[in-house]
């Protein structure tokens, strides 16, 4: 059994604009310097990720997501390992919500896992270092046999 998890990064609603180029800066979208590279075990991130904007209408068939979602991406690695990234609203409060993108191998989802936890980690601290009160939490998305 293979347990898929999803992570999100919470900010109040005004933060959204920032909460959305804080993904962008964590997967190296930036323009900006170049930030610590993703590794996974012997896996070095070593070229910028790919970012490609995802159909809300995939989202909806996807992913379960309880807030309304307003827009979405797929961050993608060289090696395949992608992340779809939902950004969604709820009153007060906006996420950026983070799930494995791809079905595969142990292997792969390892590293999907990985790559979600390093965007997550990233989109913090970055929000964190211009002042964004930022909530981060991780549950189960779904599991698989």
């Amino acid at each position: 059994m293979n347990r898929r998890y999803a992570y999100e990064v919470t900010v109040p609603t005004p933060a959204l604009d920032d909460l959305i180029l804080a993904v962008h800066e964590a997967a190296g979208q930036s323009g900006g310097r170049s930030p610590r590279r993703w590794r996974f075990g012997n896996v070095v991130g070593i070229s910028a990720p790919r970012v490609r904007d995802l159909a809300l209408a995939t989202v909806e068939t996807k992913h379960v997501v309880d807030r309304r979602a307003i827009a979405a991406i797929t961050v993608t690695l060289h090696r395949g390992a992608a992340v779809d990234v939902i950004f969604a609203i709820d009153g007060a409060l906006a996420c950026a919500q983070f799930y494995c993108a791809t079905p595969n191998s142990e292997i792969a989802m390892a590293q999907e896992t990985s790559w979600a936890e390093y965007l997550v980690t990233k989109t913090s601290e970055t929000l964190a270092a211009t002042g964004v009160t930022t909530s981060v939490s991780c549950g189960c998305a779904s599991t698989t046999d």
